[in-house]
């Protein structure tokens, strides 16, 4: 992956991941399983304010969900 595409991809995670997680905390919790799980499309949306395809990534891999995460998504009531 070029430099500014890691760039940009990072930046965007951290707007996706706030979609599910507000603390620092949750959202190293739930960071990973937005790499790992979801697609770029669906983390470029979420930089862009939809973020109903992280939502959607996570209810279709729930089961991948790691722990952690699991624990954030429920207790935000997903």
């Amino acid at each position: 992956m070029n430099r500014v595409l890691a760039i940009v991809l990072a930046a965007t995670l951290a707007a996706a991941v706030d979609a599910a997680a507000q603390t620092s905390t949750e959202r190293q919790a739930c960071k990973p399983d937005v790499f790992r799980l979801c697609s770029a499309a669906e983390i470029a949306a979420a930089a862009l304010g939809d973020r109903s395809g992280i939502y959607a990534c996570f209810r279709a891999h729930r089961s991948d969900v790691s722990p952690a995460c699991d624990r954030v998504l429920k207790n935000h009531g997903y």
